[in-house]
């Protein structure tokens, strides 16, 4: 997508706003729903980025989101801690995709293949596990109080709520979001200046396009390829700790 394009998509993107704002509460909620529905498939987006440029296929992005949804809502509901919640659900999707590295960058399996395994394991053991935890027919408990993450009211979105149109998408689109929403979308930029202007954003663009180039540098690919599986495990698990309160059947069987 070239300046232009991004420029149009933008425009149209504000047109929406204004007129869902102006239009009435029911549009603001369907957008603000929207956004937070969309914040698991942002971070799954990031995620595949980095594994893809350092040359590893993940079509496994599902199954380690749906293990941290699984491990997250399960901690979180035992300790009442959303944020123990939140570490779990990463170690969760960081165990997968150390699977999915050895399959793939160390063992040089099929990387399809591996990721289909992945996504196969998460849906059967989570569900397992969780009727045999908590009899909800592979469901978790819902979560409540500390165990969640709450909204979080920007500096004056109460003073700004009855501005025609720029208050009501401050008020309430953009403040009232949780701080797991308001991270996902600081990574995008944050993504972009690792990959594009950093050393060792040239060397994982390099690892994935050239990686015998890489080698003959003294880089290790290897190394290179499992940070970047590692980084796409951690935004997998922070996207499944969003996914469960936001979707309550996200650890069931679908």
């Amino acid at each position: 997508m070239n300046i232009r394009e991004s420029l149009i998509a933008i425009i149209v993107l504000a047109i929406c706003l204004v007129w869902a704002f102006a239009d009435g509460a029911a549009a603001q909620q369907g957008i603000g729903s929207a956004l937070r529905l969309m914040t698991p498939l942002l971070l799954a987006c990031l995620a595949g980025l980095y594994s893809e440029r350092a040359g590893v296929f993940d079509i496994g992005l599902e199954g380690k989101m749906l293990m941290a949804a699984f491990t997250a809502a399960s901690v979180a509901y035992i300790t009442g801690s959303a944020w123990l919640g939140l570490a779990a659900g990463i170690a969760g999707s960081l165990a997968l995709s150390l699977i999915h590295g050895l399959a793939s960058i160390t063992f040089m399996g099929n990387q399809l293949i591996s990721g289909v395994a992945i996504n196969f394991l998460a849906s059967g053991l989570t569900v397992l596990i969780g009727q045999n935890a908590f009899g909800l027919g592979g469901r978790t408990p819902a979560l409540t109080g500390a165990g969640r993450f709450n909204p979080i009211t920007l500096p004056g979105a109460e003073a700004v709520r009855d501005v025609p149109v720029l208050g009501p998408i401050y008020s309430g689109l953009i403040s009232g979001q949780t701080i797991l929403v308001y991270v996902a979308f600081a990574l995008v930029p944050i993504t972009w200046w690792v990959l594009y202007r950093t050393r060792f954003g040239l060397r994982l663009r390099a690892v994935g396009e050239n990686p015998a180039s890489v080698d003959t540098a003294g880089v290790s690919v290897t190394r290179l390829r499992y940070t970047a599986v590692a980084i796409a495990g951690v935004l997998c698990g922070i996207a499944g700790a969003i996914w469960r309160p936001a979707c309550p059947r996200a650890s069931s069987r679908r």
